[in-house]
């Protein structure tokens, strides 16, 4: 599961450089989902809490021997879960505003997130083939 996480954080980590527009900070909280639902308690309390930050300040150590490339970061945007169902051969992710994420996991009488839901609370997206 670990290498598939991974391989997730990698192929959205390239797709954000290319497709997510500029002028739009986010934070995004990366789930891979091994069957067809995700359980909403995937997402922790703190990523849920942090996610709904509307401003993210974070000071970078100046112990980290390798150096800083400044002392601080801050920023506002939006947070979102993004949630891809694995499957082999499988391109295709949900981007969830986390304020529809949570109105789901509070109104649902589910324990977790069916892809068909994600597919109508999120917007769907495809890597590159």
């Amino acid at each position: 599961m670990i290498r598939r996480e991974s391989q997730f954080q990698t192929n959205f980590s390239k797709w954000c450089k290319y497709n997510w527009p500029l002028n739009e900070p986010a934070y995004f909280e990366l789930k891979c989902a091994r069957t067809s639902s995700l359980p909403f308690s995937a997402v922790s309390d703190k990523q849920l809490y942090n996610l709904q930050l509307k401003r993210l300040i974070h000071k970078f150590s100046d112990m980290d021997r390798l150096g800083t490339p400044f002392d601080m970061v801050c920023f506002s945007g939006k947070g979102y879960v993004v949630i891809q169902y694995y499957r082999p051969g499988n391109k295709e992710f949900f981007i969830i505003e986390i304020e529809r994420f949570l109105e789901e996991k509070n109104k649902s009488q589910r324990k977790s997130l069916t892809e068909d839901t994600a597919r109508v609370i999120g917007i769907t997206h495809y890597f590159p083939v």
